[in-house]
């Protein structure tokens, strides 16, 4: 037996977007968002993933899974597989234009529903400073803590940060977790997963179901996938080296005692921030002009840049 990797867009929608299969997705849902009592969904129907934009000239959203429980509270999950700078912040988008999409301008405001998104990252970390894998963030009083408005959330799951190995499995959380990460590497059901909700998860994940073209589909992800970690580790190994020239520059100033010598550190640092963030957008498409405006670099040093990459 061989699992489809869920952390693959693809594999991914499978997973939670299985309307014979609803189960799962509410499952993972209720567990990760601890939901308990009245607060638990009961059932899901999933919505069209394509949310139009408001204006002509906003951005597009393409949501991986959005569904609406009976409740009518609205709730997106998404898989963010390559580094994005900013994230936080398009997931900020994303469930904001949910919620105001909702309001014509003959509804009233009471009508609008709350939102909800799950957002889970599979390479990096959102927040690198906390230590825990998983943070939902609420509407609180800044005061007394009290979560008066539940119009809108944000969930984050960092997996880089979920190191439990299958024999530490003990939570339905644990589980969840260690399926997305892990079961696109195994060839048979772990034993902690073999049961429910998990259970139901590894079969639709199992490889065998997949027809000729979609199994075609499939491997170009996954091999768009490699291709992104082989980028990503690239720029990762090109930070390194610069953060070490740059302690080195550092560390010969210091000896010397110069005080331009120093200055002339400090510029040359900012000046290698500048080049590595022009990098990273130039490698994402972003227009030479605005990269120039971000960095404060000339056009001809991005032009040359952009020849030696």
């Amino acid at each position: 037996m061989k699992f489809l990797d869920p952390k693959i867009d693809m594999a991914f929608k499978k997973l939670f977007g299985s309307e014979d299969h609803k189960q799962v997705t509410i499952s993972f849902l209720n567990t990760m968002l601890e939901y308990t009592g009245d607060r638990r969904i009961e059932s899901i129907d999933f919505m069209n993933n394509e949310q139009l934009p408001v204006y002509l000239d906003k951005k597009e959203n393409i949501l991986d899974i959005f569904c609406v429980d009976k409740g009518k509270r609205k709730f997106i999950v998404e898989m963010q597989n390559a580094w994005m700078a900013s994230f936080e912040k398009r997931i900020v988008y994303y469930g904001t234009k949910v919620y105001t999409n909702q309001l014509s301008t003959a509804k009233p405001y009471s009508d609008l529903d709350s939102v909800t998104v799950v957002a889970i990252t599979k390479k990096f970390n959102v927040f690198p400073k906390k230590q825990n894998y998983k943070s939902i963030h609420t509407l609180v009083d800044n005061k007394t803590g009290e979560h008066d408005i539940d119009d809108i959330t944000f969930a984050f799951i960092e997996l880089p940060k979920f190191v439990k190995k299958e024999h530490e499995l003990v939570t339905d959380e644990d589980k969840w977790l260690f399926l997305l990460k892990e079961i696109g590497s195994y060839d048979h059901v772990p034993e902690p997963l073999q049961k429910n909700e998990f259970q139901e998860a590894c079969q639709l994940l199992n490889q065998l179901t997949l027809s000729e073209y979609e199994q075609r589909v499939y491997e170009k992800k996954m091999l768009d996938a490699q291709a992104q970690d082989t980028r990503d580790k690239r720029f990762q190994n090109a930070e390194l080296n610069e953060q070490k020239a740059m302690e080195r520059g550092l560390e010969k100033g210091l000896e010397q005692g110069l005080e331009q010598g120093l200055e002339q550190g400090r510029e040359q640092g900012e000046k290698n921030k500048a080049l590595k963030v022009a990098q990273k957008m130039l490698f994402r498409g972003i227009d030479i002009e605005i990269i120039a405006l971000t960095t404060e670099l000339s056009i001809e040093e991005i032009l040359q840049l952009k020849q030696s990459k």
